[in-house]
């Protein structure tokens, strides 16, 4: 029989998740197996506190790390600026800099602005998740607009750069880390997978999700039609749905870790 095609969002996602055109395949749970994984695809850091809540929540945490980060070095003669802006936590570690500290920091997320105070940044301004609310917080902050840093992966911040440039604004846009896929599932995940015992995957970027389906072989793709993938946004899910069926596909009622795991209740 040919699996049905639907579109499901959770009710756990919130009222205001939009309704997306996502494959869904039947479930065929895997007999006499705990069905309790839930699989964490994001790099450290952000990985190892996402496990914690994961565990709090009375799932098994499996770590699978799709994506490897290289930290870059900042030139030591970049220029003081007005303020540093930060699209994700892994820039903070090149631009964590003590006579930097007082200066004006804005960030994409409420994670990334935890970890921006935690190394000592002592004005944090956070947007409400996406580089197009940065670059709006951003325009309304300083209408005397100013030099900003703009510290990013490797490929990444070319269209906020110029966007922002266009709008009055002085760039020094950096590449401060380099991300590159891993090529396979770790052996536990791949274990767990294989044996039935994944209930979710949780996917907090495009580029995390694009790397998670081109590691799969046949045997790992076909297991998906048991398992809940977990999107951050809308975009993550649309990336999703190019690969193999999903038992759903939930999008986060908002980019932020607690809105990620509200939607672990459509996996039980």
């Amino acid at each position: 029989m040919q699996p049905v095609w639907a579109v499901t969002l959770a009710a756990a996602c919130g009222p205001t998740a939009r309704p997306t055109s996502l494959p869904r395949a039947p479930s065929q749970p895997h007999a006499s197996v705990a069905r309790d994984g839930v699989i964490i695809t994001r790099p450290p850091p952000g990985l190892a506190p996402t496990m914690a809540a994961v565990a709090r929540l009375g799932w098994r945490p499996i770590a699978a790390s799709m994506l490897h980060v290289e930290q870059l070095s900042l030139a030591p003669d970049t220029s003081r600026p007005d303020a540093i802006v930060l699209t994700s936590g892994q820039a903070i570690a090149a631009i964590n800099r003590p006579e930097w500290h007082d200066v004006p920091c804005y960030v994409v997320g409420h994670a990334t602005g935890g970890r921006a105070r935690a190394a000592g940044f002592a004005h944090v301004v956070t947007a409400a998740g996406t580089a197009d609310d940065l670059g709006a917080l951003l325009r309304a902050a300083l209408p005397g607009r100013g030099l900003l840093l703009l510290a990013v992966g490797r490929g990444y911040g070319l269209d906020m750069a110029q966007a922002l440039r266009a709008e009055g604004f002085c760039v020094i846009r950096r590449c401060v880390y380099a991300v590159s896929p891993e090529r396979h599932l770790p052996a536990q995940a791949a274990q767990a997978l294989a044996t039935g015992q994944v209930a979710a995957i949780l996917f907090y970027s495009t580029r995390t999700a694009q790397s998670f389906l081109a590691a799969l072989n046949a045997a790992q793709a076909a297991m998906l039609g048991q398992v809940v993938a977990v999107a951050m946004s809308t975009g993550v899910a649309n990336a999703l749905a190019t690969g193999p069926a999903w038992r759903d596909i939930c999008v986060a009622a908002r980019p932020d870790q607690a809105a990620m795991l509200a939607c672990l209740g459509e996996a039980r």
